[in-house]
């Protein structure tokens, strides 16, 4: 890559995450946690109420991830009680230790099973567990003063992400939808790798793998941001047609993508000497670089020039192609058929969405209103599915059991140390770190640790060579609004941000800066140990999920491949079907995927036969490449020389989904070693 393509490549990254909305918020967040907490002060407030109802926006911010004005409606009915009575509760107890105790390791198991109902009361179970902790450190005098303080600040942060939320009500979807064609532009780019004899393929399963997941999650987002706007989906906006087609361009370029899974050891062998690899490499970067165009909607009729110069190269590219396949008589015709078919769905589909980017055209073949309810995760909502999840099969309720007793221990050791002010950064270190998995406690701590250590090296050189308290708090409020705009994209760079925040604001209203430091690294390092022991002694067994999961793959390819074959003999008056079938089957193959890559990081991956495991997900990725195929030649039955590929596809597909429903049984533990984790 020469240098000026690299400087152009970086430059549109660092644009990309300046422009995202990860850095709106971060602005929102430091302003509603900072501004009116100082105007209650400026306007004759006590100290103590200001850092009360600062603390109480500052920790709000982070219970309200993207999502829809529902959403922030919901999380607000929800947070701004559990932070009144878990504020109210820690400060009442607070002199009573054994008590406190006691309270603390219930509300670790407690707010730990908000995860139940889905990631955004995660996150306010989560913070309620933070602001405990916090609340210890305020050293409460006066219980209903301060629980109505933090609740107060709790109400102006939600008042004004409310309001963000109805002015702008499509906010997080445009960004989302933004997300979603960037992500699978670098998914394209990698998948063009896979086409390169030059880079070994276990790296580029490695990567494939790893955002697979990620384009999952986002394209799970963006349905649930989408599906569940009824004035959308209801057809009740002139904008309706637009937002669906993006969508359904979106998810069906996924699929599409996908199909580009094939044994590659087998293309590589016979494509070599026919000279198409690079021509293939050459056609799917530039259907990389269109994708990515439809990232940047507002500026994308700039690159109109350049788009139409590569849609030209990419017919050229075909036309060489399918001149290539005509010469052919062995195993590469097939191969450079379905990869020739292929690209051409792609830019079929590219000139669907362009249309609906200029053009408010209505939908064809569009899925019922009620049906779209079935392409989002719904919460759980009664108390049947409650008392299910509730055993220690469950892999949250086994982490709530551990977040109880490290909350316990966590708070005796406090008990212990009650001459020290800052032991209560041992609970705020488990709350921020512990993790069910292992590998993710354990990159959390070491990324708490490094970000620790060198927030508090430039926290300390801030002090040295600065001694303006104007410009010490103006560094202060950079860590804060560092902090936020880090969070969810890199965690160390975020507690190297607050880190540096914290030093420079405690020092400032305290000092006894060598204290501060002291105890900021020994509460640290000890809630970080404790982290790591907690798992040891409640583990979560990533290989139970795995072994669901591979399951869960050969039954929804299964239903996929029934879906389309059902198709085959009857038309389908919708597309609501084999749509709903695919999402399943590849979602069931993202989390897949994603339990591969996080098992391999965990303890119990040494007991594992990974024979079989590597070789279901290759042999589960070829299907799901064939039955997209499928999908493909469905929608061309009714032309004749589609109609005997079609059964010459379906009869070679049968034995392969019968090898993977046989290799799902015997991904699993070989007895003995199942009785050592028994």
């Amino acid at each position: 890559m020469s240098l000026k393509r690299r400087f152009y490549r970086m430059r549109g990254q660092i644009m990309r995450f300046v422009q995202g909305e990860h850095s709106g918020d971060a602005l929102r967040n430091v302003s509603i946690s900072i501004l009116p907490a100082l105007a209650i002060y400026l306007l004759g407030a006590h100290a103590n109420t200001a850092i009360g109802i600062g603390v109480g926006s500052l920790l709000t911010t982070l219970t309200d991830p993207p999502g829809n004005r529902k959403d922030k409606l919901h999380s607000a009915l929800i947070c701004i009680p559990t932070f009144f009575i878990a504020t109210l509760l820690t400060a009442y107890l607070f002199p009573y230790h054994w008590p406190l105790v006691i309270l603390l390791g219930l509300a670790g198991f407690i707010c730990t099973l908000y995860g139940l109902f889905g990631p955004r009361y995660a996150a306010i179970g989560n913070m309620t567990l933070i602001l405990m902790s916090f609340v210890i450190g305020l050293t409460p005098q006066q219980p209903i003063t301060v629980s109505l303080h933090i609740a107060t600040g709790a109400c102006i942060y939600y008042f004004f992400s409310l309001l963000q939320a109805y002015v702008l009500p499509y906010r997080s979807l445009r960004h989302a939808m933004a997300n979603g064609f960037h992500g699978l532009s670098q998914f394209l780019l990698i998948r063009a790798q896979s086409y390169d004899p030059n880079i070994p393929l276990n790296l580029t399963y490695s990567r494939v793998g790893k955002i697979h997941g990620q384009i999952s999650e986002q394209q799970e987002q963006i349905r649930s941001l989408l599906f569940r706007e009824k004035k959308i989906i209801g057809y009740q906006w002139h904008k309706s047609n637009y937002w669906l087609s993006q969508v359904y361009g979106l998810i069906d370029l996924h699929e599409l993508i996908i199909a580009l899974d094939h044994d590659y050891d087998a293309i590589r062998k016979n494509l070599s000497p026919t000279g198409s690899l690079p021509l293939i490499r050459h056609a799917i970067n530039l259907l990389a670089l269109e994708i990515e165009s439809f990232s940047h909607p507002k500026t994308r009729f700039r690159y109109e020039h350049q788009l139409y110069y590569n849609n030209i190269k990419i017919n050229e590219i075909l036309s060489k192609l399918n001149a290539i396949q005509e010469q052919q008589n062995g195993p590469a015709k097939p191969i450079l058929s379905s990869i020739v078919t292929n690209i051409e769905a792609i830019i079929e589909v590219l000139n669907r969405i362009q249309v609906a980017f200029y053009q408010n055209q209505e939908i064809k073949n569009r899925i019922g209103t009620e049906e779209y309810q079935q392409f989002i995760n719904r919460p759980l909502s009664s108390l049947h599915e409650i008392k299910d999840k509730l055993n220690t099969k469950n892999p949250l309720f086994r982490f709530a059991l551990r977040m109880a007793l490290l909350f316990s221990v966590g708070a005796l050791i406090g008990i212990l140390f009650l001459d020290f002010k800052y032991t209560y950064w041992i609970l705020l270190t488990i709350a921020i770190v512990a993790r069910p998995a292992f590998s993710m406690t354990k990159s959390r701590n070491i990324e708490r640790i490094v970000g620790t250590f060198s927030g508090i090296l430039t926290g300390l050189f801030c002090l040295s060579a600065c001694h303006d308290i104007t410009l010490l708090l103006l560094i202060s409020t950079l860590g804060l609004f560092g902090f936020f705009l880090f969070n969810r994209s890199n965690y160390m760079v975020s507690v190297i941000f607050i880190t540096v925040g914290i030093v420079i604001a405690l020092n400032l209203f305290e000092g006894n800066i060598n204290l501060i430091l002291g105890s900021r690294i020994a509460f640290t390092l000890i809630g970080a140990f404790l982290t790591i022991v907690g798992y040891y002694l409640i583990p979560v067994r990533q290989s139970t999920s795995m072994i669901q999961l591979a399951k869960e793959v050969s039954l929804y390819n299964q239903y996929y491949f029934e879906v389309i074959n059902k198709g085959l003999y009857h038309d389908l008056e919708s597309s609501f079907d084999l749509r709903l079938a695919r999402k399943k089957a590849q979602t069931a193959m993202a989390l897949f995927s994603a339990s591969i890559n996080q098992m391999r990081k965990e303890p119990e991956h040494k007991w594992l036969d990974w024979t079989y495991i590597h070789y279901f997900q290759a042999l589960s990725y070829r299907i799901n490449s064939h039955l997209v195929g499928l999908s493909i030649l469905l929608s061309k039955k009714n032309q004749v020389h589609a109609q005997g590929d079609l059964y010459d596809r379906i009869n070679a597909l049968k034995p392969l989904l019968t090898d993977l429903e046989q290799i799902a049984e015997h991904i699993n533990l070989n007895k003995a070693k199942r009785e050592i984790l028994n």
